[in-house]
């Protein structure tokens, strides 16, 4: 009886370490196919094969600041997340409109000043390991640096901005927080004025790593996307609706506090086979399929 107990116990614990949130909820990622990956230039043109039970909507988040419900006449969030096994990249884009795009952070100011305007907030924990990843309070400056994005990653767009600066990675080394690198690459693109209402598109490619250190690539581990598993992921989004430092709404796809550090605060996102659409047919000689081909080449 006593041993019973003890394995609940920690069969309990151990699920819950790794469980993310919404509890039971898993998110699904496209699977671009060969040649249709899509090119970060913030139009979006390319993700429009990706099929309508890819896309995740406002009403699928949670504000962290009010939990009030959403008002699309505010904020409307259209979402997507993809990936491909020939390039080993995870992709994502997102369309937002807003009643009020606010963007004043002075130029030179994105590391300290970009959660002061309004952005796209990305989290990726590609192993699943959950676990703190950044923000060590109670390690030396030295201990923090070298553990700081090792594990999980903290992405930030927001743009357009003054100095061209749009794209932070607050949890990572400097080698995986490029625009255009080879590792990450960022896009943001506006149709409206600044100050106004109007939509803008967020799309972002990252080569993914289980294990990142800050001082080299080469001593980093990348992963390896396999079809059908789940990494660790969480998408936030920040609205300012006045021209000041404090946040209106934070829109979540996981509902949980603390994603900056904790990285059992994010979602599950699966890595989904290839749509039955871009799976292509073997047409035998003596199938209807051949006997319609040639009627029609006749």
């Amino acid at each position: 009886m006593i041993c019973i107990k003890i394995f609940v116990v920690l069969v309990f614990f151990i699920s819950d370490a790794y469980s993310h949130f919404p509890s039971g909820r898993v998110y699904k990622a496209f699977q671009f196919p060969v040649g249709m990956e899509p090119e970060i230039d913030g139009s979006l043109l390319d993700w429009s094969i990706v099929g309508e039970a890819y896309e995740i909507g406002t009403n699928q988040l949670t504000d962290l600041v009010t939990d009030a419900q959403p008002d699309l006449s505010d904020m409307s969030i259209q979402l997507w997340v993809g990936w491909s096994p020939r390039l080993n990249k995870i992709y994502l884009a997102a369309r937002v409109y807003d009643d009020l795009h606010q963007i004043d952070r002075p130029g030179g100011s994105a590391a300290t000043k970009i959660f002061t305007d309004d952005a796209l907030e990305v989290f990726f924990d590609i192993d699943h390991s959950g676990g703190q990843y950044a923000n060590f309070t109670e390690l030396t400056a030295k201990e923090a640096l070298s553990l700081n994005g090792a594990t999980a990653n903290h992405f930030v767009m927001s743009g357009p901005s003054p100095d061209d600066v749009f794209f932070v990675n607050y949890s990572a080394a400097s080698w995986y927080a490029l625009q255009d690198g080879p590792y990450t690459k960022a896009s943001v693109a506006r149709n409206g004025r600044l100050g106004e209402a109007g939509i803008t598109n967020y799309e972002l490619a990252i080569t993914p790593f289980s294990r990142i250190d800050m001082g080299a690539v080469f001593l980093s581990a990348e992963h390896s996307l396999v079809e059908g598993e789940v990494i660790g992921f969480n998408a936030e989004f920040d609205d300012f609706d006045g021209m000041q430092e404090i946040m209106d709404a934070k829109w979540s796809l996981s509902g949980k506090f603390n994603s900056y550090r904790f990285s059992e605060s994010f979602s599950d996102l699966k890595l989904m086979p290839l749509d039955p659409m871009f799976v292509p047919t073997l047409v035998l000689p003596e199938s209807w399929a051949k006997i319609k081909l040639e009627n029609l080449r006749n």
